[in-house]
């Protein structure tokens, strides 16, 4: 067998467009047609409905994908440093950055929809079934109509007796990232006796059977359908608020075992991805309009309430699996060599992410009355949130200490890249060699 690779480009990427995608999926959610969730606070004067199966979809396999990619690169850390290694990659990488967004991102993120809901608020005054929200905006005014936004924005955050705990918002993955974290440092130790036993030998065999057999999609989606039977809504929760939920605890972690696995048998990453064209195909053409017919339905539904729930969800979790197959064959036919375009946008992936909320609703807010397509005013604030995400990343981070904390030392990887580039290269007798 020949060595592990030094980096999966292909899965780095695959990494990083799980990240961007985010930043389009919240640039969607003001479009939303159906059912727009009362905790944004801007909705678009012409919504559409493409919007909401784009939401869904993306929904339905974003997230997941991004654990098990969590999963398999924890385990790569934890062989490639051992337990303690991985914990102190992960806290620098993973703990601090959110540490120190939820201190310095998420009031951005608050202040964004505050002032929002206050020009909302002046504009349109408080109808009866005003949002908590717009409520708090009308006593701001009402206590200060001679203030402007940003002063009665500055006001509320200097009041520390009336200013709410600081929310999750969008980095509740990387919270529950670090409950996953801990599990491993917990259960590594004890677990460690397994090593060589038949126990461990018969599960390696079943999860090697199962990649390289056909039903790497059915099983898991079958493991994956009671633990989705268990959320509040009839889509995968997200989880807003510091008490963890359990059943969206229990459900990504699922994922990131999985990964965790699939790196113990690395040899085996071609194959979780073969046949993607297929699976994207069936997914998209067939399972995904089945996922929406289910769902919509569903919610309509008065009686055998628990029937169409049990079909919504278990479309949804076909759909994830042959999403998330079918994405991994992709990217590692097309991004198995290194780009240098694509690996400087996987490495400003996060930063993208970590603080795309901020200038979404912002664009979003600018644009929500414009006279256009709200699917055109949808592509603009995209577009115009990651070039202002990009162009801050090229500026103030890619070269400075915040880049180190996110992606690690650029001269170190600088050093690993120039190693690898002026390391002999393998003839096709040495590989020959490898293999036997």
């Amino acid at each position: 067998m020949t060595a592990p690779p030094d980096r999966y480009h292909a899965l780095d990427s695959l990494r990083g467009f799980a990240m961007l995608l985010g930043v389009v999926l919240h640039a969607a959610i003001s479009f939303v047609a159906t059912n727009p969730p009362e905790f944004w606070l801007v909705h678009d004067n012409d919504p559409h409905e493409l919007v909401d199966v784009f939401l869904l979809a993306v929904h339905t396999f974003r997230m997941q994908l991004f654990f098990l990619l969590a999963g398999f690169f924890g385990c790569l850390l934890y062989q490639r440093y051992g337990l303690g290694g991985m914990a102190w990659h992960r806290v620098k990488r993973v703990a601090i950055p959110f540490a120190l967004a939820v201190v310095f991102v998420i009031p951005t993120v608050l202040a964004a929809f505050v002032y929002a809901e206050l020009e909302n608020t002046r504009a349109e005054g408080v109808p009866e079934n005003a949002t908590a929200a717009r409520r708090a905006c009308a006593e701001m005014l009402a206590a200060n109509p001679e203030k402007g936004n940003l002063a009665l924005i500055a006001g509320r955050f200097a009041d520390t007796d009336r200013l709410p705990p600081l929310p999750l918002a969008h980095l509740w993955f990387l919270y529950y990232l670090l409950y996953f974290y801990a599990a491993v440092v917990l259960l590594a130790p004890p677990l460690g006796p397994l090593t060589g036993t038949r126990f461990l030998a018969a599960l390696d065999g079943a999860f090697r059977r199962l990649i390289e057999g056909r039903w790497r999609v059915i099983v898991p989606a079958v493991v994956t359908l009671p633990v989705l039977l268990t959320m509040r809504s009839w889509i995968v929760d997200t989880p807003l608020a510091w008490q963890p939920e359990w059943p969206v605890l229990v459900y990504y972690f699922g994922f990131f075992a999985f990964g965790w696995m699939l790196y113990r048998h690395r040899d085996l990453v071609p194959a979780f991805g073969r046949g993607w064209k297929v699976n994207l195909a069936v997914a998209n053409l067939l399972v995904l309009p089945l996922a929406l017919g289910t769902l919509f339905t569903g919610m309509k539904a008065v009686e055998a309430a628990f029937a169409w729930r049990c079909a919504a969800f278990a479309a949804q979790t076909a759909y994830t699996w042959l999403m998330i197959v079918g994405l991994w064959g992709a990217f590692l036919h097309y991004f198995e060599r290194e780009r240098q375009w694509v690996r400087y946008m996987a490495d400003a992936s996060y930063w993208c992410y970590l603080m795309s909320i901020t200038p979404i609703v912002l664009l979003q807010f600018w644009v929500k009355d414009w006279p256009l397509p709200g699917l055109v005013k949808w592509a603009f604030v995209s577009a115009a949130a990651l070039a202002i995400l990009l162009v801050t990343y090229a500026l103030f981070v890619r070269h400075t200490f915040v880049g180190a904390i996110l992606n690690g030392p650029r001269r170190k990887r600088a050093a690993e890249q120039e190693r690898r580039e002026n390391a002999p290269q393998m003839t096709q007798t040495d590989a020959d060699k490898a293999k036997k």
